[in-house]
């Protein structure tokens, strides 16, 4: 794509892609709406906003292709044969041709979209100068920060989906970061400049949100009941000042900063322990016709989409009469939720009982399938960053010896159900964690990339694919190769 393509993709403001996700995001597409209109109110920077966060449900995003698609098809989440009549073109996926057309296109388009909202965050961000005055006390610094984490948000998927082999070369050219609205292409920076800058961003939100209230009101999943505005509830469906702190500690541990994720980990953990986020409780989950499969309550982050079903119809349900997303039916048996103190895998675990679903000899995977109450926001929600997580983090982060982290993830897996304890901690026993934790959410081939080790993709490791720059080395889109030539 040529880079007057690229001006233009980026200049295609926020529509609102799901109309009908209530009140708290409504909003009239801004490609109607002059500049003149947006920065005259703070309403039309809340539109600008909710615009952004809505189109991160597009299926260049995490919609499909940063969520439980095309990522997760390349983590090695699913099975995926090799019939083109059946599966299309993930086979290519599958054996990491990036260059055949349609990945290459569909790559392409992601680098783009994310590129075109992160230049909607800096004209926001360039908007908000010389206007505080418009902000009822405290929404500019909402607005501010929510809107600075959104773009390093984005900035950091982008360098761990093309960048560098981090652990291994952070000084190699990686990706453009922008921090103004001007849409003149910026110089590929290092992998470990683009991690500072994401770093400065993020520290710059939690600035911001220092006084945002799901401190210290939690996150107000509900309508005001006096009938007034709800920008300021909701606040685990925007980046509030947690899912800022566990967003940093994701980043840290990316970049091999253990002692600062692991602080902020402990952040997140701690306000958890304080009611803001609680475990979900088994009866959510377990022995109800309507379990909770995102296990909400402990969400810090969510997109909301008011179609998320048809994730489910998609690729999971086994209704379908072509492919169907699954784990290999060895792997998830014997290992993921099998095998005991040996894999840390047990059927009990609520994980297994409340995501997945057998049918034959099928295991089915449910996350995404609606709740029989849907028109709750629970059942609208596409997880960003969860509790569990910042746990993992906090085992693997705490000291260069991972066994001094089995407390955390025991703590978590206790959580799920689970009674017996892991006597030590490997990284192999953690990624199996990991895979339990986030498994349908776009995780793990960024969890491979940074740990430079095998995917796992079946239960004897015959068809496990081995760490390579070929790999985890996702090529630049033509959009940029164009720009550098």
């Amino acid at each position: 794509m040529k880079m007057k393509h690229f001006i233009q993709s980026c200049m295609i403001a926020a529509a609102a892609l799901c109309a009908g996700c209530g009140s708290w995001l409504d909003v009239q597409p801004y490609d109607q709406i002059s500049e003149e209109q947006l920065f005259s109110s703070e309403e039309g920077f809340q539109k600008l906003l909710n615009g952004i966060y809505i189109e991160l449900n597009a299926s260049e995003l995490y919609g499909a292709s940063l969520g439980p698609e095309m990522i997760e098809v390349m983590g090695g989440a699913y099975e995926i044969g090799d019939d083109a009549v059946k599966w299309g073109n993930y086979p290519d996926l599958k054996r990491y041709d990036y260059a055949s057309d349609y990945w290459r296109d569909r790559l392409d388009a992601t680098w783009n979209k994310a590129y075109a909202l992160i230049l909607n965050c800096n004209k926001l961000l360039e908007g908000i100068e010389g206007r505080e005055g418009l902000f009822a006390p405290g929404h500019e610094a909402i607005i501010r920060g929510e809107a600075l984490a959104l773009r390093a948000m984005l900035h950091f998927d982008m360098l761990r989906l093309f960048g560098p082999v981090y652990s291994q070369n952070p000084e190699a050219p990686a990706i453009p970061y922008y921090t103004a609205r001007e849409m003149t292409p910026e110089p590929r920076l290092a992998a470990r400049e683009v991690i500072r800058l994401v770093l400065d961003d993020l520290a710059e939100a939690r600035a911001a949100l220092a006084n945002d209230s799901v401190i210290t009101e939690g996150t107000l999943m509900s309508a005001d009941p006096a009938g007034g505005s709800s920008f300021l509830r909701y606040r685990a469906l925007r980046l509030n000042y947690y899912a800022v702190t566990a967003l940093e500690a994701r980043v840290q541990l990316y970049a091999g900063n253990r002692p600062e994720a692991f602080e902020r980990a402990m952040e997140v953990i701690r306000a958890a322990d304080k009611g803001t986020f609680p475990f979900v409780e088994r009866a959510a989950v377990v022995g109800t016709d309507d379990p909770d499969r995102i296990f909400s309550s402990e969400v810090l982050f969510a997109l909301s989409h008011s179609s998320r079903n048809q994730i489910f119809l998609d690729y999971f349900s086994p209704a379908r009469t072509s492919f169907v997303f699954k784990m290999e039916a060895a792997l998830i048996n014997q290992v993921i939720y099998g095998g005991g103190q040996v894999t840390g895998g047990y059927q009990d675990d609520y994980r297994n009982r409340a995501g997945w679903s057998t049918s034959g000899a099928n295991r089915y995977f449910y996350k995404y399938a609606d709740m029989q109450d849907t028109g709750t926001i629970e059942n609208t929600m596409i997880p960003m960053l969860r509790l569990g997580e910042m746990y993992l983090i906090a085992a693997e982060a705490q000291s260069d010896v991972l066994a001094n982290g089995v407390s955390y993830v025991n703590m978590l897996r206790r959580y799920r159900g689970i009674s017996t304890s892991l006597p030590s901690l490997t990284q192999e026993l953690l990624i199996y964690e990991y895979i339990r934790e986030l498994y349908g959410e776009g995780q793990l081939f960024f969890l491979y990339k940074r740990l430079f080790t095998t995917i796992i993709r079946s239960a004897t490791g015959s068809l496990n694919t081995l760490p390579s720059s070929n790999v985890f080395v996702v090529p630049l889109p033509d959009s940029e190769t164009d720009n550098i030539q």
